[in-house]
């Protein structure tokens, strides 16, 4: 399946998600943000991200507001002693704001989307399929296309317009990727095992990415038996390294 044809049905889209996380986002968040460096720069981190929001002018990631955008995307909104970054709905509305600007973050990205539901999930599963198609070849790890596909997925399973033959083709673009990858890749591997994992160097979640192959093959074993029940569970099982 051509590469186009395998996104087409997740509507890939740039825009619609900022849209709806800008709106939500008002100045006490961002100056949570701003403040993230412990206080550093504070101004000028506040004055990028408000322009960010107000005008939609998507700033230059420099030190301001990169700095800021890249500690808040590892903030833990769940755990009320975690800093920084704020906790509860604010704290997942900032840590997918900031995790929209980085690739590495994913998995974070689609935990706060799917905390926070509604209209954000279906958006966020159509940024997530640009960011694949337009993201991913750009970036030096080859296997961050993969990753993204997988977050993708996560997104994808909870959005009920999506075909059962969209999921599978998406697994199975999932499972050939990693499969090309492993002879090339391997020689990186930081683990015994070996599928996707062992060739990450941004493993500061990597049992986040573990939990969520248990969640794909608990899902699919709830499901009736089909051809993407069995695909579902082949990349849960595969990914949790079970």
């Amino acid at each position: 399946m051509a590469f186009k044809d395998l996104l087409a049905p997740f509507s890939p889209d740039s825009d619609e998600l900022f849209e709806r996380l800008l709106s939500r986002i008002d100045d006490a968040m961002l100056l949570e943000v701003a403040r993230a460096d412990y206080d550093e720069d504070v101004d000028a981190h506040l004055k990028s991200l408000k322009r960010f929001r107000d005008t939609r002018e998507v700033p230059v990631l420099d030190w301001t507001p990169k700095e800021v955008l890249e500690l808040i995307r590892w903030s833990q909104p769940d755990d009320p002693n975690s800093g920084p970054g704020g906790h509860g709905t604010d704290g997942h509305l900032m840590r997918a704001f900031a995790c929209g600007s980085f690739n590495e973050t994913a998995i974070q990205l689609v935990d706060s989307l799917r905390v926070l539901g509604g209209d954000l999930v279906p958006a966020g599963m159509r940024f997530l399929a640009w960011c694949v198609a337009h993201l991913s070849p750009l970036h030096k790890d080859k296997f961050e296309r993969t990753f993204l596909e997988l977050a993708l997925l996560a997104l994808a399973l909870n959005v009920p317009a999506i075909s059962d033959r969209a999921i599978v083709a998406l697994c199975k673009s999932i499972d050939s990727e990693v499969q090309s990858l492993l002879p090339e890749m391997q020689w990186y591997a930081s683990r015994n095992h070996d599928w996707l994992l062992s060739m990450n160097f941004h493993d500061l979640r990597n049992s986040r990415w573990i939990e969520l192959g248990r969640e794909f093959y608990q899902l699919a074993e709830r499901q009736p038996k089909s051809d993407k029940s069995t695909w579902v569970a082949l990349i849960g099982h595969s990914l949790a390294e079970e």
